[in-house]
């Protein structure tokens, strides 16, 4: 009888002391241990050139365990306005006054452990691309800046290309092809030029379409 009661005994204090290690470890993890993670994935451009309406959907998985914030999410056209050098300008015109560019408002919050997705929608004339100068050959780039800002408080800005809009020999836009495969980090500083990552289409790449600008 001894030797069960000491079974259940030693049982019993092996519970209680895995549930006290669960308990610290818990602790630890929502107290102490912090981990920033926040990825950043294009998943579709759609440009209906001839109405001169661009589209963009942006997901962003936050793995951490601290909430991170969206400042600012919006689409750039690669192009030069009149300079000698390109850079990233934004696209900010309404396509109807009653959609807002951005879906949901910024800035927002996406949760540790969530899923936020962002959807863009602005105007973009066509003879605004097509009036860009590249040194890519035909081509003009659509790209995505983003700044967020982790639970410490740092302030990180991404801009990256996300479509190559094809040119014909007249100039006009013929088609479009993604011009990034991969999920980018939410938290770096990023400043990247056309034309893209050199990366395979694989799952991360985004469904990209433009109409043929008759």
């Amino acid at each position: 009888m001894n030797i069960f009661k000491n079974a259940r005994v030693d049982l019993g204090v092996t519970i209680a002391i895995m549930a006290l290690a669960l308990s610290a470890i818990s602790f630890y993890r929502s107290y102490i241990y912090t981990k920033q993670q926040l990825d950043m994935t294009v998943t579709e451009v759609s440009y209906v050139t001839n109405q001169g309406e661009l589209y963009m959907t942006v997901a962003f998985s936050n793995a951490g365990n601290r909430d991170a914030a969206l400042l600012r999410v919006e689409p750039i056209l690669w192009s030069n306005r009149g300079k000698k050098s390109s850079d990233w300008l934004a696209i900010v015109g309404k396509v109807q006054d009653d959609i807002p560019p951005t879906t949901p408002k910024m800035p927002t919050t996406v949760k540790a452990g969530g899923v936020e997705v962002v959807t863009l929608s602005v105007k973009l004339d066509p003879a605004d691309v097509e009036g860009t100068v590249s040194s890519m050959g035909r081509a003009a780039f659509l790209g995505i800046r983003v700044a967020t800002m982790n639970s410490d408080g740092n302030l990180y800005l991404i801009q990256h290309p996300v479509a190559k809009l094809q040119l014909d020999r007249r100039g006009r836009i013929s088609g479009a092809e993604p011009a990034i495969h991969r999920s980018l980090s939410g938290f770096i500083k990023l400043d990247q030029p056309p034309p893209g990552d050199t990366l395979q289409s694989n799952e991360r790449t985004p469904f990209v379409w433009a109409d043929e600008h008759y």
